[in-house]
């Protein structure tokens, strides 16, 4: 049974909570005989007749149907729609290098994921974009957002597990006019749903606690405005930043194990 709004209900009308989302999340409808989880679609071409858009598979740099499936699990746990990428590196740098031009302004915690610092010094400041490093803190965060195009935010934070208060970040980038991401690959979408507490995009590196098995590179970048994803899928394609069509399902099978490994 699903809600009004499309959550999932048990049979006897409670909410399907957070483990039993991520075992269920973006499966096929249920069919007779056929497996949870189909396999990963390796192909590069597909068959198509009619005008380009008569299928939303035509080239496998475009899109991938083992994509939608982790991309739909992924969007229906964060509460967006979400877009999969090579790499967290890929989803960060696709973040970053869309929005920001010369003249912007970028606030960004210095305790955070080393290689957005990296991006940050090396490709952005060179091209004239002003970049303001702070710390997890959501005072000194806030002060910061004056003038701001983009505010990038992880909490809990890599390595030292700082926080801050997503929220109140949010009101003050919003105000300010700037975009507020948010690093949650430690939290994962179950731990918090950063989109519902503020934030324009959710950026994750998949790699980590969502796959757990330290054997995939996948990242992930959710929204809900649809001007913003439409230009990160369009650097996706343009970049060749695009998942495996096995390592996306390696990440959407380790789903069902989720709730399980952050309770242990």
């Amino acid at each position: 049974m699903t809600l009004p709004g499309g959550a999932p209900r048990h049979a006897g009308g409670e909410p399907w909570g957070p483990s039993t989302r991520a075992v269920h999340a973006g499966l096929p409808p249920a069919g007779q005989g056929e497996p949870l989880l189909g396999g990963p679609v390796l192909a590069a071409p597909y068959h198509l007749r009619g005008p380009a858009d008569a299928s939303p598979y035509g080239y496998g740099r475009d899109a991938n149907p083992t994509w939608t499936g982790l991309e739909r699990a992924l969007g229906e746990l964060e509460g967006g729609e979400t877009l999969a990428f090579a790499s967290g590196m890929a989803a960060v740098s696709a973040v970053l290098l869309t929005l920001l031009r010369p003249g912007d302004t970028l606030v960004a915690v210095r305790d955070g994921y080393p290689g957005v610092r990296l991006v940050a010094t090396e490709r952005l400041a060179p091209v004239g974009v002003e970049v303001r490093f702070v710390a997890t803190d959501t005072q000194e965060i806030v002060a910061a957002c004056a003038g701001a195009r983009l505010v990038w935010v992880e909490t809990p934070s890599n390595p030292r597990l700082d926080v801050c208060d997503l929220p109140a970040v949010a009101a003050a980038a919003h105000a300010a006019g700037a975009l507020l991401a948010v690093d949650n690959t430690l939290a994962t979408p179950l731990g918090q749903r950063t989109l519902d507490l503020g934030a324009d995009l959710a950026v994750m590196s998949c790699t980590k606690t969502l796959s757990g098995h330290s054997d995939v590179l996948v990242g992930a970048v959710s929204a809900r405005d649809g001007e913003l994803l439409a230009a990160l899928r369009r650097w996706r394609s343009q970049t060749g930043a695009i998942p495996g069509p096995f390592e996306a399902w390696l990440v959407h099978r380790s789903l069902a194990t989720l709730a399980l490994r952050l309770e242990r």
